[in-house]
């Protein structure tokens, strides 16, 4: 009873901050263990505010992971970082959405096993980048810790919103 009340809590709390308004997203790139994916060039000028949102499809309501970025204007490397969990001071979380399920599946010996199934959908804002100059910028991502049993096959990629 007190995991489903912990569970309702949640999913209020989810819903409350889901009503942010997140901006314009420029794409949505997928990022996976020890591979590099990239946005492509995106175009902006002076004083443009990029902003990096974690998408997660989880069955943990606090999934750990660290994504090293690298951000390049014509090819020169502009910042190299990592985003956490914890690396925004604001941590603004929107789309959310939370669910539990229980399942009572047979053993190998006729004995009926419940399974509490969680999933937690959600995005949360990292990191903000303003380009210093006109350009042609690129982003790449690559996840390089997780605690893999968290996510999904679809589970975390990054949103690059205006």
């Amino acid at each position: 009873m007190k995991i489903i009340q912990k569970i309702i809590a949640l999913i209020a709390l989810l819903t409350f901050y889901g009503c942010h308004s997140a901006g314009e997203d420029l794409i949505e790139v997928p990022v996976g263990k020890d591979e590099i994916t990239s946005s492509g060039e995106i175009s902006l000028k002076k004083g443009e505010t990029i902003v990096f949102w974690t998408k997660i499809n989880s069955n943990s309501p606090y999934p750990e992971y660290t994504i090293k970025y690298l951000i390049q204007e014509n090819k020169k490397t502009v910042e190299f970082d990592s985003i956490t969990r914890f690396s925004s001071e604001t941590n603004h979380i929107i789309n959310a959405k939370a669910s539990s399920e229980i399942i009572t599946e047979k053993t190998f010996e006729e004995k009926d096993t419940i399974i509490h199934k969680k999933d937690f959908e959600f995005e949360l804002e990292n990191k903000k980048f303003t380009a210093p100059k006109d350009g042609k910028y690129t982003f790449d991502f690559k996840l390089t810790k997780s605690d893999s049993d968290s996510f999904y096959n679809s589970g975390i990629s990054i949103v690059l919103r205006k």
